[in-house]
């Protein structure tokens, strides 16, 4: 009795095998089976632009709020592409909320960023616009009210930035 093999069976089930399991330990240390969707939808209930020690609220209704909302949720669709190493210190943060411009998000309910790395459900998020780690960009997470390390960075920001310059602000650092 000859015993024949199918190479060609054999490489495609190692393949599949191996596909499969990159996939799940991804979803497993992301908690996100969908991680490598780059959909955003979701809208923040309010929206804080700080400049130069200004702080300016922004709540639907409000004039602008639909403009920067959309900004958010636009840059936020475009998805991530890669982690930063960056974290933010007390002293970067105060200067975030007074010396630069920076723009603080809020979400009513937990939300989902979808990427290949752990991102949280995060409530609220901070963008930093211009200064200290803007060159980058990355948008800060958190649930609890401090800011993460290793911030997701989006693949592009534009729209944000778009949406602030409509509004009068200054994007670009001097």
């Amino acid at each position: 009795m000859k015993v024949h093999t199918n190479l060609a069976a054999m490489l495609l089930s190692v393949l599949i095998l191996g596909v499969g399991v990159a996939y799940s330990v991804i979803a497993y240390t992301t908690q996100d089976a969908a991680w490598f969707v780059s959909r955003f939808d979701d809208v923040p209930e309010r929206v804080i632009v700080y400049h130069e020690g200004q702080k300016t609220e922004y709540t639907v209704g409000t004039p602008g709020y639909v403009e920067l909302a959309e900004g958010v949720r636009s840059s936020l669709n475009s998805g991530v592409a890669r982690f930063s190493s960056t974290g933010l210190s007390e002293e970067s943060l105060q200067e975030a909320y007074t010396r630069y411009v920076s723009v603080e998000v809020f979400f009513a309910q937990p939300v989902r960023l979808h990427a290949w790395f752990f991102t949280g459900q995060p409530t609220q998020m901070l963008f930093l616009i211009t200064g200290r780690h803007s060159d980058e960009a990355a948008v800060f997470l958190t649930a609890t009210g401090k800011y993460m390390s290793g911030p997701p960075v989006l693949k592009n920001r534009q729209p944000l930035l778009d949406a602030l310059a409509s509004l009068g602000y200054q994007t670009q650092t001097r």
